[in-house]
């Protein structure tokens, strides 16, 4: 595995890790709720992230076996709308197995493209630059969840990921600024830790 392969293995496995992390924090109900900006639940969303590392994986084991990666008549909102009805109502230890076979499955498609073929295309548009836009898929998705769930906002794993992360667009730029002001002034409330005496 190239190191440019393994940085973006990397990011889904920290990711992801997050992700099950949100949702395990959600409160009773915090499933049910619906994501902003999407006609799905907190619930469906999550579904959605982690079928789509299953279907990444699928469609890097097709391309490595020399077919198209993309299947023929492929239609993603059709996908993506299978995938929301089918679970609307899958339980928060379905979805954790999900996101399990998915991130597997990923990390394992990824190992399996040979080095020497990084610099090939991937459908419509170069390798690397399809696994680039694969990377960022949860992270768009990341507003919404956490708009969803606000009780996980000021969780330091959440933090992390929503602070460091380079975002694109003003919009995005906006929010992630807003998320900064908010944790600074939640710091800044906490009481002072007493010094050892």
């Amino acid at each position: 595995m190239t190191p440019e392969i393994r940085a973006i293995a990397d990011r889904f496995m920290y990711e992801q890790a997050t992700v099950k992390h949100i949702a395990a924090l959600a409160p009773e109900g915090g499933l049910d709720r619906a994501a902003p900006g999407t006609s799905w639940s907190v619930r469906q969303l999550l579904g959605h992230l982690a079928q789509s590392l299953n279907d990444y994986a699928a469609m890097i084991e097709r391309w490595v076996r020399g077919e198209s990666p993309i299947s023929p008549g492929w239609d993603p909102d059709a996908v993506n709308a299978e995938t929301a009805t089918r679970l609307a109502n899958a339980s928060l230890g379905e979805l954790m197995t999900l996101f399990g076979t998915g991130i597997n499955g990923l990390v394992a498609a990824l190992e399996s493209i040979p080095d020497e073929r990084v610099g090939d295309q991937f459908g419509p548009a170069p390798l690397m630059e399809t696994l680039r836009v694969f990377g960022g898929h949860c992270l768009g998705h990341a507003f919404p969840l956490v708009d969803a769930l606000p009780e996980v906002r000021m969780d330091a794993l959440v933090l992390n990921w929503l602070l460091e992360a380079e975002v694109e667009g003003e919009d995005r730029e906006a929010w992630q600024a807003g998320l900064l002001a908010e944790a600074r002034e939640y710091v800044a409330s906490l009481p002072d830790e007493e010094e050892d005496e």
